[in-house]
Order: C-alpha cells, then structure tokens, then sequence
C-alpha cells in the first residue's frame, strides 16, 4: 500500500470517527433548548428535569467531538499540507471564525448555562442554552462552507498556483453549501431524535420512578423525528438534482451508471489529462442505497410512533419499545453512508476539478509516518469510542442529576404502575 492510499484510509478514519459525534451534538443541543423554553412557557417542572437530564449526555458527546476534531486537525497538518497551501486563502476566514466565535461561543456559554441553574432568572438561563444552540451551528455552517466549495468551487481566483477568495458572498451563498447544510441538519435533528426516543424507551422498559420525564421525552423525540425524517428524504432529493449539475461522475457512481460513467471518463480525460476520473462505484452505489433504505425505514419507525402517541399508546406498546432500542443506530449509519458517498464520489479530486488528492499530499509524507500516524490516530478514536459509549449508557441509565421531591416522586411511580398494569 502506497503513500497516498494509507494517507486517504488515515484520513477516512479520522474524518468518520469525528463525524460519528457530530450529528448527534446538533440534534440534541436542539432538544436541550426546546426542553427548556417548554419548561419556560409552561411553568412545568417535567420540562426542566428534561432539560438537565439531556445536558449531561450532550456535554459528554460535545466533550468527544471535541476532541477528536482536534486530531483531525492534526491529521490534516501532517498528512495534506500541500492541500492547506493550496486553498489555505479560501479556507482561512472561514476556518478561524468556527474556531473564534463559534467554538468559543459554544463552550463559554454551556458553561455558564451548567453552573447557573437556580442562579439566574429564567430567561437568561434560557438564553445561554439557546446561544449555545446558535454557537454549535455556527461550527456547523463554516465546516460545510468550506466542504462545499472542496464540491464546488466558486468566489475564486488562481495567483500564483493558489486559490485567492475574490467573491465572500458566492462563497456563503453556494448551492452545494445550502443544501448541504439542510440535509445535515435534519440528519442531526434525527439523529438527536432516535438517540432520545431509544434512551427513553429503555428506561420505560426498566419502568423506572421517572416515568412522566422519559414519557414527555419520547413524546417530544416523536415528532421531531417524522418532522425531521420527512425533511431529510426530501432535502436529499434536491440535493441529488444539484449533484448531478455541478458532480456527475459522482452521481453516476451514486446510481450505477457505468455507460454514463465511462462517457464522463473520456471527456475529463481531454478536459484534465490522463488519469483515472471514475470513483470506487462499488461503494458509493451501496453507501447511497443505504443511506436511502435507512431513512425509509426511519420515516416509516417514526411514523408508527407519531401514530401511537393518541392516548399515550406508544408507552404501552412495548414492542414498539424494543423496537426503538435498536433503531439509535440507524441515524449514524445512515449519516455515515451519506458522508462517504460525499466525499469518495468526489475523487480523485480534493478540490473539484482543480486540485487531486494525490497532488495534496505532505512533499516530505512517506509510508512510514503514515502509517506510524494512523494506528496512533486508530488507538485514539477507538479509546474515546469506548469512553464515549460508557459515558453515555452510565448517565444513561443513572437517571436524572437531581432527584425531585417525595409528591412528584410519587405521582410519577402511581402513574407509571397504572400505566405498565394496563399491559
């Protein structure tokens, strides 16, 4: 295996294993805060208790994307210098901004929303969690910024055998970036929404004495999953119209096409030179039909439930309650799917159509710094991996991180055996 193909798998790992945390991280700093202003609308105590049990897992996912962002930075550093060299003038303004503002904003103030429960009035500590909201999707939108335009390049001018930004509103007003961002986002309001409705459906299944916060949790979890599910399958569909305008060699590769994908060879062999311009089909086919089979399946899952919610059926139904168990897989694998098809139905082009990744090597990389590098960054993520797991399953399964008083808690055991005895 050659310098390049271990640096691409060096860079897969670590480009996957971070994204693993970050739909997740926008789905449920969203719940957090539509939890807390609930509880501030409405007065009732469930809503907060929500709010504080559901911090806790978004700090710890937070906390692991975190920290395998800044491997991934390093990762980058090494492995693609001539890459930074090359579009370090488009990339720069946006790149510092998501770690300045965003990143700081984010941080700073999920600090202050955690330490000032009970200190602050109401609404400012509404605010905090809803500037942590704007903060994390601040990230979002630079990140895919500069994705975006690795899909399709606009604002730009070469000088010198480099990109130069000449056009900042082309840049954010990019087409493959809008509608990038859509589907992100309603792939992460999905993903946060599955990763409730799961943890939720276990602890009513250990019929625990928080019966109304996991009951209200799975209600709400509902119905942002259909909303979100629906959105995700129709924002896809512009977004393949919108693929095949500015990529279509990758969405041949997306369908299968192979005629149309050997025409497009011999036109980007004129166009471009020798080369091979024709991505792994074999994968991209399979990572896109799953990716489309998943959020079927999703739409079709929360669909039931949206259903069962008449009367609080779904809380009874304990098939569907097991069924849902699993179902928190089904966002990241489908969120996977739709990343790899993203980026390996781009190559062998970093930059579409001006840079290739084997010219966006490190000069000085050779077989064994990469391959030194990768099994250090293998060790890294599968060490935070497990942690993040057994984090989550612990806090998970603890309950909420304070305890509420003798009435509530025994309203909320009265009406969790009245419900579990109509079974």
């Amino acid at each position: 295996m050659d310098t390049l193909m271990l640096a691409r798998w060096q860079s897969g790992l670590t480009l996957v294993s971070h994204f693993l945390f970050v739909p997740l991280t926008l789905g449920l700093v969203f719940m957090v805060a539509l939890m807390e202003t609930l509880y501030v609308m409405r007065g009732d105590e469930t809503y907060r208790r929500m709010a504080r049990f559901w911090g806790q897992l978004y700090i710890i996912n937070y906390a692991m994307g975190f920290l395998t962002g800044l491997v991934q930075e390093f990762q980058f550093g090494l492995s693609w210098s001539a890459f930074s060299s090359y579009v370090g003038n488009v990339f720069g303004a946006p790149l510092a901004i998501e770690t300045l503002l965003a990143f700081f904003l984010d941080a700073t103030f999920f600090g202050f929303w955690l330490a000032s429960w009970d200190i602050v009035p109401k609404k400012v500590h509404l605010a905090f969690i809803w500037i942590v909201t704007l903060g994390v999707y601040l990230s979002a939108v630079f990140i895919l910024i500069a994705n975006g335009f690795m899909q399709e390049p606009v604002g730009y001018e070469i000088h010198n055998g480099q990109l130069v930004l000449t056009n900042i509103s082309a840049l954010v007003t990019n087409p493959n970036f809008l509608i990038a961002l859509e589907h992100v986002t309603a792939g992460s309001l999905l993903t946060g929404a599955f990763f409730v409705s799961g943890v939720s459906a276990f602890n009513l299944l250990r019929r625990t004495t928080e019966h109304i916060v996991f009951r209200n949790s799975l209600r709400l979890s509902m119905i942002i999953a259909f909303l979100s599910s629906l959105a995700v399958i129709l924002v896809g569909g512009a977004q393949i119209q919108n693929v095949g305008k500015v990529q279509p060699m990758k969405e041949a590769a997306m369908f299968g096409k192979v005629g149309d994908a050997a025409a497009l060879q011999a036109q980007f062999v004129k166009l471009y030179g020798p080369g091979n311009y024709i991505p792994l089909m074999p994968v991209i086919v399979n990572t896109f039909h799953l990716m489309v089979i998943l959020a079927v399946l999703l739409l079709i899952a929360s669909l039931i439930g949206l259903l069962l919610l008449w009367k609080d059926a779904i809380v009874r139904q304990r098939w569907f309650l097991r069924l849902l168990l699993p179902l928190i897989a089904f966002p990241y694998l489908a969120n996977i799917s739709g990343w790899l098809t993203r980026e390996m139905g781009r190559q062998p082009w970093v930059v579409q159509g001006l840079l290739k990744t084997s010219d966006a090597l490190s000069p000085s990389l050779n077989v064994s710094m990469v391959f030194t590098s990768l099994l250090a960054f293998t060790l890294i993520y599968a060490t935070l991996a497990v942690i993040d797991v057994y984090l989550l399953c612990k806090y998970g399964r603890l309950g909420l991180p304070d305890s509420p008083d003798t009435r509530e808690q025994e309203a909320s055991n009265e009406e969790a055996e009245n419900v579990f005895a109509l079974q």
